[in-house]
């Protein structure tokens, strides 16, 4: 039986992107941080005056279409959104901050974001898998990222990076912080509102190992979009975050046997 060890090229994009985060941490990271997971009291926040019923109804909407046509996902929530923010008196387009045409800068927030989130996710990460561990639960990879690293060739690998990079961070910011973050920030405090639309973020995954995490980097989303006053940074910060796992795996995974 043959031992196997990272590539070269994982441990140099390892060491590279582990110098980025860590400096991106130490220069400015820490007071990013406390402003995402931090509101102010005087800050403006988005909220979304809606009935619980009215809610419910897309938010099962939304659900159904997961479990039955995942393919619709994305036309589903955008729609089902754009229904609640219409009900709600909003418009979709400034209450997202679709708007916003700042694209160079959007890019240079979300890259610096990631990296500064990225390695407080790893410490939960591995946290998460010791407790896990700890109380006796199994501790394995989700079924969709088993598929990934087992994948070898571009039709398998394709709709897979087009669902974590483009599909899961548009989708899952238009609803998780986009509609029910500032549905709760109607009815709650604006901290317990991020925190429980993180948790709800974390749960859909269905996967213990990473819920601890997902809820962190879901609270951090959700101070994005509250202190830009615009989804289009967290979609990005979401999708480099994904980007950036895939790269890992596809770097890092072992031959197949």
């Amino acid at each position: 039986m043959t031992s196997w060890s990272p590539p070269t090229p994982a441990l140099l994009y390892g060491a590279l992107l582990f110098t980025l985060a860590l400096a991106s941490l130490f220069f400015g990271g820490f007071t990013r941080l406390r402003l995402l997971l931090t509101p102010l009291p005087s800050e403006p926040t988005p909220t979304l005056p809606l009935p619980a019923p009215t809610f419910l109804l897309g938010t099962t909407a939304i659900g159904l279409t997961t479990w039955l046509y995942p393919t619709l996902l994305l036309g589903c929530v955008l729609a089902v959104s754009m229904i609640l923010l219409g009900f709600g008196g909003k418009k979709p387009i400034s209450f997202w901050g679709l708007h916003r045409t700042q694209p160079i800068r959007d890019l240079a927030l979300s890259l610096r974001t990631m990296l500064t989130l990225f390695i407080p996710i790893i410490i939960l990460l591995l946290a998460s898998a010791l407790l896990t561990l700890a109380l006796g639960l199994p501790l394995e990879p989700q079924p969709a990222m088993t598929r990934f690293l087992e994948a070898r060739d571009t039709k398998t690998l394709l709709p897979f990076l087009t669902y974590a990079l483009i599909i899961a961070p548009i989708s899952e910011e238009i609803f998780f912080r986009g509609t029910l973050f500032p549905w709760l920030a109607h009815r709650l405090p604006v901290s317990q509102a991020q925190w429980i639309s993180a948790l709800a973020f974390g749960a859909v995954h269905l996967h213990t190992p990473t819920l601890i995490p997902l809820t962190f980097f879901g609270v951090a989303l959700a101070g994005i979009y509250r202190t830009t006053q615009s989804i289009i940074p967290s979609i990005l910060v979401h999708s480099f975050f994904n980007a950036n796992t895939c790269i890992i795996i596809l770097l890092a995974r072992p031959p197949l046997s």
